[in-house]
């Protein structure tokens, strides 16, 4: 009996590679034992046939603020070097974006030790390209077919430290042009993550306020995602301080939440577009725009406007990467608040992103709510929402997307349907309704923008009673 138990909690257990590496709950399933046989899974795709011999058989890895991170970090390396690979580790808590770059910069593959946005009782393992981005779902697939297929080599090498932290800080410099404030009083929500201290590094002559910029595992009782209902200290310190604008970063700081001078949430439907205005008529840039289906209208009118290609794709920054790598892409960007810009690595970067905005306040001289309201008036007003709807069970997505278009194929005003990730229902007036069933939990995610509030509620009630009627 307790054999089969055994049998039972292996498998529930049991490690799963996702979009980007691999996730789960710290003592339950991220265990020392598990990392390890991650880690050699990873190894062993180095040593195979299947790793390209134009990259270096190195690794790179880097950790975050999490519980035992650094720990988690020193036993994938010693993996890693029992292997015959070579093994670096930060010598500090590092940012995903600074990893991405170490990994262009030397040719080899990375790995952070991370769960990102995830609640603290989280850490995981991404696996980082040579390219410097984010894992593709081929070399994921290639990663996993290797898991528990050889035992686990361990050894006593040891470890090297490296800095990871100085060449990314440089890299940051060369991306922006601000040599000043100018006054400008700014906020920064670290959120408790390894972000912490980096923004102010550049101004370190300069006022500026910090909130959450300390290491603290449980991250102050709120998950480290820069969403709207988890930035409350910072809308506060922004109103005190009468600042300019507040931004905060995620736990591995590749994720960027604005809040404006009057201390309004600005969702990524009102960042992306407003990223692009200013590169496309502050910087003179030209290039194409990469969306997920998730974002929205303005920046499709930007687009329109300014004679840019636009091309929209699957949820997730895989997706708007792979675009980056082959297209000259002037930006991409995902609903979830990550942004990637031409002359940086094809990756999503909070710090890059929040120096690029105290750029353009800089060289505008204008108020943040200023720019923000100008830019509804001349493309439209924005009003983004999201809701997540349980379900009784995970619904096939292929099924559940042709129900929903028998359902709405009465339905007046439909300008276009897209049904390649769940499916987008846009209207005449662009307002657009997307629902997407999570292929791995029971959840609807429905998401919604139109001109007002009272307008994108009624849209997300719709989706709910079409949930009701098919589910």
């Amino acid at each position: 009996m307790l054999c089969v138990w055994k049998m039972i909690m292996e498998e529930i257990n049991k490690i799963k590679f996702g979009t980007d590496g691999w996730r789960g709950i710290i003592a339950k399933d991220f265990t020392f034992s598990n990392i390890r046989i991650a880690s050699q899974a990873v190894s062993d795709y180095i040593n195979s046939e299947l790793y390209d011999s134009k990259y270096a058989k190195s690794v790179i890895i880097g950790y975050d603020n999490r519980f035992l991170s650094e720990k988690f970090a020193s036993e994938v390396a010693r993996v890693i070097m029992a292997n015959n690979i070579e093994a670096k580790v930060s010598k500090t808590a590092v940012t995903s974006p600074s990893i991405s770059l170490f990994c262009k910069e030397n040719n080899c593959l990375g790995i952070m030790i991370t769960a990102s946005h995830n609640p603290p009782i989280w850490n995981g393992l991404k696996v980082k390209l040579q390219y410097g981005s984010s894992v593709s779902q081929e070399v994921i697939n290639k990663i996993s077919d290797f898991l528990y297929k050889n035992s686990v080599n361990t050894g006593n090498k040891e470890i090297i430290f490296v800095d990871v932290l100085n060449s990314y800080k440089k890299y940051l410099k060369s991306m922006v042009s601000i040599k000043s404030l100018l006054k400008l009083k700014i906020v920064i929500d670290s959120m408790n993550g390894s972000g912490a201290g980096i923004y102010e590094s550049f101004f370190k002559k300069e006022k500026i306020y910090s909130v959450r910029n300390y290491r603290d595992p449980m991250f102050s009782g709120v998950n480290p995602e820069p969403i709207e209902k988890n930035l409350n200290e910072l809308k506060k310190e922004i109103l005190k301080n009468n600042a300019d604008v507040g931004f905060a970063f995620d736990g591995d700081a590749d994720r960027l939440g604005v809040i404006d001078d009057r201390g309004r949430y600005l969702p990524p439907h009102i960042v992306f577009p407003l990223i692009l205005l200013y590169l496309i008529e502050g910087r003179k840039l030209k290039g194409n725009i990469v969306q997920t289906i998730s974002l929205g209208y303005i920046s499709e009118r930007i687009a329109k406007k300014y004679s840019i290609p636009l091309e929209e794709v699957s949820v997730g920054f895989k997706y708007v990467c792979e675009k980056m790598l082959i297209k000259d892409v002037l930006l991409g960007g995902e609903e979830s608040g990550g942004y990637g810009w031409k002359g940086g690595i094809p990756e999503r970067d909070g710090i890059l992103n929040a120096l690029l905005l105290t750029e353009m306040l800089i060289k505008t001289k204008k108020k943040l709510s200023f720019l923000v309201d100008d830019m509804q008036k001349k493309f439209g007003k924005s009003c983004y929402m999201r809701k997540d709807i349980k379900l009784k069970q995970p619904v096939d997505k292929e099924k559940f997307t042709n129900k929903v278009k028998e359902i709405i194929s009465k339905e007046k005003n439909i300008k276009e349907i897209r049904a390649y990730d769940g499916i987008k229902i846009v209207f005449d007036n662009d307002s657009w309704l997307l629902l997407r069933p999570s292929g791995t939990e029971p959840v609807l995610r429905t998401y919604s923008e139109t001109e007002s509030v009272n307008n994108t509620k009624k849209l997300l009630d719709f989706a709910e009673e079409i949930c009701l009627n098919l589910l």
